[in-house]
């Protein structure tokens, strides 16, 4: 391995090494980077694609475009480094390794390898020469946003994909008292800080492409819609951990004011809820994906607008929201149920719907030129007529 240059980049503010390799040494470990996440995109099927056609050629000694991987940030100082300690570092850090460009190519590598060695031909074809690009000091914004300028041309994982995949570490850990759990019936308990990881990324993204509806579907423009977002963030920063501090700052305040209040049968007779409600507990209710891509999305539109600077700016909104309400018995989290009782009935796609409410919910709440703001009762009602209105006229 041969270091050629080491450049800055300064926009994500990142070592790159431009490394000379063979494919011999690269296999050594490119087999443990692609273990490295169980949420990496799987291989593509070779029968009948480009990718045949690759395998051939890279028996046959082809040259391919540099393959880009990148070592999650750990304070290294990179830039007290020489050649042999840079080779090391990348060496001994393999199991820190994530490809941000190039996984396709690895698997047809590795498939190439077993054909040599069927061949008896492996001595030579490990041999041949492999361009790597490392992004080393990177965090994982940084890592998101190479990824999505790398692939944006392809038919890559979607970004809320490669958002789980970048954030999975957080699994089963804790952020400011919540822990961030997998999604197993029954198994997720809000009163007692969990909530499910895949409902904090559904928020995250919704933050990012400013839409609470669902993003699971690929598409390029979604890629790039969320390039062009991320391009004017501040990546000093986890950006995902500051949305996701905000987000339990604002839940812990909305369960606190109502006491952390429970629905009874009773009590939804007296407000004319039918059916089974939303939630019986504020603290169920905003632990949904439908309450988290609601928030993020009205976040994202609030910060475009003009009406908050960033997370921070939750902290005084969040006081105010303490000092204006008062609300123990949990009169506004019934007007809630109600209202999202009335999009129940009324919607083709409740989901979305509810998703829909949830975002004017929070940018009634949030909104300092708005009659709402600080005020759950109020945000409540008049979000449910910016709803109606958006979806009846």
């Amino acid at each position: 391995m041969d270091v050629m240059s080491v450049i800055k980049d300064h926009r994500i503010n990142s070592t790159n090494i431009y490394v000379e390799t063979t494919f011999g040494e690269y296999l050594q470990y490119a087999k443990d980077i692609i273990k490295n996440n169980d949420l990496q995109r799987k291989r593509v099927k070779t029968s009948k694609t480009v990718y045949s056609l690759l395998k051939t050629d890279l028996l046959n000694g082809c040259v391919i475009p540099p393959l880009v991987l990148a070592i999650i940030s750990d304070d290294t100082k990179i830039e007290e480094m020489e050649g042999d300690d840079l080779q090391k570092y990348i060496k001994t850090h393999r199991n820190q390794v994530l490809i941000l460009d190039g996984l396709q190519r690895t698997h047809t590598l590795i498939a190439a390898e077993a054909d040599a060695i069927a061949q008896k031909t492996e001595q030579s074809f490990y041999e041949y020469k492999l361009r790597l690009e490392v992004y080393i000091n990177i965090n994982k914004f940084g890592v998101l946003y190479r990824m999505l300028t790398l692939n944006t041309g392809q038919t890559p994982m979607s970004a809320r994909h490669q958002l789980e995949m970048l954030y999975s570490d957080m699994l089963n850990t804790e952020v400011n008292g919540v822990k961030l759990i997998t999604e197993v019936e029954g198994a997720v308990h809000a009163d007692e800080k969990e909530f499910v990881f895949k409902n904090t990324i559904d928020g995250f993204n919704s933050y990012m492409n400013r839409s609470e509806l669902p993003m699971d579907r690929q598409e390029m423009l979604e890629n790039i819609k969320m390039l062009e977002k991320m391009s004017i963030e501040n990546i000093s920063g986890d950006i995902f951990k500051l949305f996701l501090e905000s987000y339990i700052k604002v839940f812990d305040t909305l369960c606190e004011i109502s006491q952390y209040c429970y629905v009874d049968q009773d009590r939804l007779d007296e407000y004319e809820v039918s059916g089974s409600p939303f939630a019986k507990k504020i603290s169920k209710a905003f632990s949904t994906s439908q309450a988290m891509t609601g928030y993020g999305s009205a976040i994202g539109i609030m910060k475009d607008k003009g009406l908050i600077t960033d997370f921070g700016s939750l902290d005084e909104i969040v006081k105010d929201i303490q000092k204006y309400c008062t609300d123990e018995d949990g009169e506004w989290f019934m007007e809630f149920l109600k209202r999202m009782d009335m999009i129940r009935t009324q919607s083709k796609k409740i989901g979305n719907a509810q998703r829909m409410y949830f975002q004017y919910f929070f940018r009634e709440l949030f909104n300092k030129e708005s009659d709402s703001y600080g005020d759950l009762l109020l945000a409540t009602e008049n979000a449910y007529k910016k709803y109606d209105s958006q979806v009846n006229g």
